[in-house]
């Protein structure tokens, strides 16, 4: 197909990235609960073993632990399953099927991504309410949470299917992935009071960090304008960069 032909028009493109959505929901409908259950239970799992295991926390502290762990649910279904699944879908060569489809290679990306995305959500409430509970801090839960969600969930993905691109196997990028998975882990929930300033720096390369910031200024309110725009600029650049380089990648001549 060549490459005018894929050139749509902003409704066209926009009504096609529904029916690619909506595949990708189909597909995955049999297998939903245990990427909900997964990103659910861990990270919740984890907000009762630190409130067990610490007494009164300042409420900055708090608002680490629920916000690291609201980043942790996106990163187990958009970096460790979804970087696992893209590899499968490259080795088995699903990819080839969507090029037949007269629908811009990015639109298939992003619904890939997105549909990824959606099995975290549950797991982010859970989450919410369950450190509110547990912490009881005030946190401010409004819209402004919806973009800064969309700005993690894809910047994210964007690590898990570059993972999954670049893997030979798809067990090698489940391994792999849960290892960026675990890095995002521990440097959303310790405060960078208690690591080494080496480690702070190194963490400020990586889009989770930003996530973390935006999500605890935004629950916390009171955070300075330029933090936000910071946080957010931030997730936006690695979100157009590793989504330019997945829509490369996956349709790149083997």
């Amino acid at each position: 197909m060549s490459a005018q032909s894929r050139v749509l028009s902003a409704p066209a493109a926009g009504a096609s990235f529904w029916v690619l959505l909506r595949m990708q929901l189909s597909r995955l409908r049999r297998s939903w609960r245990q990427y909900v259950v997964v990103s659910s239970a861990m990270p919740t799992g984890i907000v009762l073993l630190l409130r067990a295991m610490s007494g009164p926390v300042p409420r900055d502290v708090a608002l680490q632990v629920i916000t690291g762990n609201l980043v942790l649910s996106v990163a187990i279904t958009s970096i460790a399953m979804l970087a696992q699944q893209v590899a499968w879908m490259k080795a088995s060569r699903t990819f080839d099927y969507f090029r037949t489809l007269p629908v811009p290679s990015a639109a298939v990306v992003l619904s890939i991504l997105v549909a990824y995305l959606c099995f975290a959500l549950p797991g982010m409430a859970v989450v919410l309410f369950v450190g509110r509970l547990l912490y009881g801090v005030g946190m401010q839960v409004g819209i402004a949470l919806v973009p800064a969600v969309l700005l993690t969930g894809v910047a994210l993905s964007g690590i898990g299917a570059v993972i999954g691109l670049l893997s030979r196997t798809d067990q090698l990028a489940g391994l792999l992935g849960n290892m960026v998975m675990m890095v995002v882990l521990f440097l959303g929930i310790i405060p960078a009071a208690r690591v080494p300033a080496a480690v702070t720096a190194i963490s400020w390369l990586i889009p989770s960090t930003y996530a973390v910031h935006l999500l605890m200024a935004l629950l916390g309110g009171g955070a300075p304008l330029w933090e936000w725009l910071r946080d957010g600029g931030a997730l936006l650049l690695w979100a157009l960069a590793l989504f330019t380089w997945v829509d490369r990648l996956s349709y790149r001549v083997d």
